[in-house]
């Protein structure tokens, strides 16, 4: 239930001309120029119209709920460290507790993306990503909680009862920034999410430009492998990772070769196969501080990509990771790699 605040009204000017005439009746009367009778005859009015001013809102979240939030939440819980914490930390806002992956550092996973932002800096570890500690959760007194799809759907009711709970859906979206711009709404920071796009395009625009005959004929594969094992190694067919969209804003191609099931994403690749995708360059993420397992640099030796060497690491949960600043970041990986070498953009991958 909302509340409404009520702004005492004003005087106005028709509420001054009233005053001033009930005053003059009533002089007239005691000094004997004649009664005015005002029975029945209704002085104007010196109400005016009062305004409200809202405190709640209601938002569709990732669930397709209608949750009722605060107009402008103060007391705001993360529970996922990148696609709710920094989500709204790296836009200024700063959430009292977050989730993390891990234990005892959980700014593991944002090192990555650079400097930790500092309004996590007094944010409470509320436990791992998949497993809240509500008790902890209701002893900060939120009067908001943010969550994925993923990891909270399961214990939604609970948190629902603490306080008003938001899931943003991470796997799906109309496109990458989606969720983003959708909790940056929710806590008010929605102009510097404007402001960080705008830099980012800024800066696309600049790389496109200095390299557009290269860009225009570039082929790449984007895979992410985490060793040589027959489930390790997947291919990236979403529109919904920041690496696609910044290739793709750069006027790059995906090779002819990237194909898999109908409505499979991330379709699974066995090592022997890795060479069927071959492109003029390779993108595959990988774990900070990994690298490529020799029997996968092995069978990729023969490709085009391979026997160019350009076949580039980097870290798949920057390049995975829906966020303005994880654009930001690929775009530097790309202009990093370019300043280093010349790539050949021969290939032919029919």
């Amino acid at each position: 239930m909302s509340i409404h605040y009520f702004r005492p009204p004003e005087l106005s000017e028709s509420g001054i001309e009233s005053a001033l005439f009930e005053r003059l009746s009533r002089r007239r009367f005691l000094i004997g120029a004649g009664a005015l009778v005002l029975a029945g005859c209704g002085a104007p009015s010196t109400s005016a119209p009062t305004a409200t001013v809202a405190t709640t809102r209601a938002v569709t979240d990732g669930l397709g709920r209608t949750v009722t939030i605060p107009q402008r939440p103060e007391r705001v819980i993360a529970l996922h460290d990148l696609d709710n914490a920094y989500a709204i930390a790296s836009l200024g806002f700063a959430p009292i507790g977050m989730g993390s992956i891990t234990l005892g550092d959980r700014f593991e996973r944002l090192r990555p993306l650079g400097p930790i932002p500092p309004t996590l800096d007094n944010a409470t570890e509320v436990g791992l990503v998949g497993e809240p500690n509500l008790e902890t959760i209701a002893d900060l007194r939120p009067d908001l909680i943010l969550g994925t799809k993923l990891s909270h759907e399961k214990i939604i009711d609970q948190l629902a009862k603490i306080a008003p709970t938001v899931l943003i859906d991470n796997t799906s979206g109309d496109e990458v920034l989606s969720n983003q711009r959708f909790q940056a709404d929710l806590v008010g920071v929605l102009d510097r999410f404007n402001t960080r796009v705008a830099e980012y395009e800024a800066m696309m625009l600049d790389l496109r430009r200095r390299y557009a005959e290269l860009f225009s004929s570039l082929e790449y594969t984007r895979i992410d492998s985490f060793g040589a094992g027959p489930e390790d190694n997947y291919l990236h067919l979403s529109n919904l990772t920041p690496s696609y969209k910044v290739l793709d804003d750069l006027g790059a191609q995906r090779s002819r070769t990237n194909t898999g099931p109908a409505g499979d994403l991330f379709p699974v690749i066995s090592p022997e196969r890795l060479p069927d995708y071959d492109a003029d360059v390779f993108f595959i993420g990988m774990r900070a501080g990994e690298q490529l397992a020799p029997q996968l640099r092995s069978l990729l030796a023969a490709t085009f990509a391979g026997q160019r060497d350009q076949i580039f690491t980097v870290n798949y949960g920057v390049w995975g990771f829906r966020n303005v600043e994880a654009l930001i970041a690929v775009l530097r990986d790309i202009e990093s790699i370019l300043r280093a070498r010349q790539l050949d953009t021969s290939g032919d991958f029919r």
